[in-house]
């Protein structure tokens, strides 16, 4: 019997939802249930409530009453069925003396649900003291039952990772700490980035919290998020019929990112096989790779397709062929398949395929990479596949690169200007090309030539500052440099890199010149029309296209030509030999 503070917040407890939804596509996949009302029963944080319904020992009790309005809650939007409610559970709930395992499948039962339609978050709020370890009981007491399982506020308690080793659950859900400003913040971006990483190899799915801002949505798909929840997906809502199936906004972007020329379809490599669930017999493992001499493993599946790992013919022939070894592989799998199973890498369909090459390279033993679409299973990237994939990347970058300096050519100097005019992020461009070149490789020679044409390929390496950096070389004496510039960065940044590489180039140079041309300053050869005359020494000037910075406005080839022209002669003309623009400024031709 509950005491009359306790019944009143049952009474007058409400769930407010908000969406989890596939980063790239937008399609809906979750629903988050958050508390509201609680002020009303006297509680003045979520935490107060709950830290005082486990002091009073009626943690449990509670906690089932609210878990049954928001089921109830959830049954009433027309699509609950093929989606799934995140509920946020106290780990504490088990060191109650009321405590019993099934009743929520009997609330499940009740409004026609499976059990894969709830997934439970744990925090890492409780896992100090007295507490430890009860994450790894629910964990496994909820899985057991068929539940999916996350960990909430990854990252900024102090046992996320001994938690993550353990527990092997289903999603993370990287904490707001770690998501807002990630676009200005490289530390977050290496944290973030690192938990990804990890996350991938094991096959769990990552959704990023509390994203409120374009920005901060681009940076954590750039990033490899497979989810995201927050402000700019939408609010938390009370009315379930503003819970949609599907969000234009992450849709819209979505489309504008597929006709990007670098973006890579995937989805022609993908392989299809025969799966199995997790609670399917064993038997059924072993036919299909009895029978299929050419394929080593078979993919694992949760009832609603969510991959869960493989299961290698050398995990379970050590069973087949010793004495009593069925025997004891079908005793091991009497509960389902976990105890066979291996992880595997897992990667969205429209992942670019350099991130799946890491995911595949940070772990030795994947033997494939299982391919997902709006987090269900679509088909697999095998070993075989995967190493003809990195051996047809190589051959296209290598016939790519410049011979003589090793860097990009025109192909993805290209790729990257068209997606510069397109994108709605700070990119700046700038065109390099030597001053007094031909008359300095006609004087000493085209091997000196070519030697000054690897130290400025060299001060390139060597002087950038950016993370996101295409370095090129378009031929002869002309380089390009772009930039994806980050919120923070700066006009003034951008200028005083193109102008130390000038200054750096120049000072380099003089070294190739002999004393003769040293203690002169110039060297006698001939012009292009063929009179003998001096030249000073070589420098280089650049061309500098800023967009971005004020209203960007997106061009067209040849009107983006004819200003990159104009720019590089007032650049040779100028004493500090850079010339800039910003197309913000620049009406584009009608």
């Amino acid at each position: 019997m509950l005491s009359a503070k306790w019944q009143m917040l049952i009474d007058v407890a409400d769930f407010a939802f908000q969406p989890i939804v596939n980063i790239y596509t937008g399609k809906l996949y979750a629903v988050e249930a958050l508390i509201r009302n609680y002020e009303e029963a006297g509680f003045s944080t979520i935490d107060a409530l709950f830290d005082t319904a486990f002091s009073e020992k009626t943690l449990y009790l509670i906690d089932i009453k609210l878990r049954e309005k928001a089921i109830h809650k959830f049954s009433l939007l027309p699509f609950c069925k093929s989606i799934k409610l995140f509920y946020n559970l106290d780990n504490r709930i088990t060191m109650m003396p009321d405590f019993k395992s099934g009743y929520t499948c009997e609330l499940l039962d009740l409004y026609g649900m499976e059990t894969s339609n709830i997934c439970f978050e744990l925090s890492e709020k409780h896992q100090m003291g007295s507490y430890a370890g009860v994450d790894k009981l629910v964990l496994n007491l909820y899985k057991q039952q068929g539940y999916k399982m996350a960990i909430d506020d990854f990252g900024v308690g102090f046992s996320g990772l001994q938690m993550l080793f353990n527990a092997d659950p289903h999603f993370i859900k990287i904490d707001r700490f770690f998501i807002e400003d990630i676009h200005q913040s490289k530390k977050k971006r290496l944290f973030v980035s690192s938990i990804i990483q990890i996350s991938q190899a094991m096959g769990i799915f990552t959704i990023a919290e509390g994203v409120e801002t374009q920005e901060e949505y681009t940076e954590c798909k750039r990033l490899g998020c497979n989810m995201v929840q927050g402000y700019f997906v939408q609010k938390p809502s009370r009315n379930v019929w503003e819970i949609l199936p599907m969000y234009e906004v992450l849709q819209g972007l979505s489309n504008q990112e597929k006709r990007k020329p670098h973006a890579t379809d995937i989805e022609k490599y993908v392989q299809t096989t025969h799966a199995v669930f997790i609670d399917s017999h064993i038997d059924e493992v072993y036919e299909f790779l009895k029978t299929q001499k050419k394929t080593h493993f078979v993919p694992v599946l949760s009832r609603d397709m969510t991959p869960l790992g493989i299961i290698k013919d050398s995990d379970i022939k050590t069973y087949i062929y010793s004495n009593y070894g069925k025997a004891l592989l079908y005793n091991m799998t009497q509960g389902g398949l976990k105890e066979v199973m291996s992880r595997c890498g897992r990667a969205d369909i429209n992942d670019p395929i350099d991130k799946i090459l890491k995911i595949y390279a940070f772990d030795d033993e994947n033997d494939a990479i299982l391919i997902t679409r709006n987090e269900k299973y679509v088909g697999y990237l095998s070993s075989k596949t995967l190493l003809e994939i990195i051996n047809e990347k190589n051959i296209v970058d290598a016939k790519d690169q410049n011979p003589l300096t090793g860097l990009c050519g025109n192909r993805i100097i290209n790729e990257f200007v068209s997606h510069a005019m397109i994108c709605d992020e700070k990119v700046t461009m700038a065109y390099f090309d030597f001053d007094n070149f031909k008359p300095f490789n006609d004087y000493y020679g085209f091997r000196k030539g070519d030697r000054a044409i690897t130290l400025f390929a060299d001060i390139l390496k060597n002087t950038i500052g950016f993370e996101e950096c295409l370095i090129g070389h378009v031929g002869g004496d002309d380089f390009f440099l772009g930039w994806s510039l980050k919120e923070e960065d700066t006009f003034e940044r951008v200028y005083g890199i193109v102008k130390q590489i000038i200054a750096k180039f120049s000072e380099d140079i003089k070294s190739f010149y002999c004393e003769e041309g040293l203690n002169s300053g110039y060297i006698m050869a001939k012009n292009r029309e063929g009179v003998i005359q001096k030249f000073p020494f070589m420098t280089v000037s650049a061309a500098v296209i800023c967009n971005g910075f004020g209203h960007p406005n997106a061009l067209d080839d040849n009107t983006l030509n004819e200003i990159f022209g104009t720019l590089k002669k007032g650049a040779k003309r100028s004493s500090s030999h850079i010339s800039c623009v910003d197309l913000g400024v620049i009406k584009p031709q009608k």
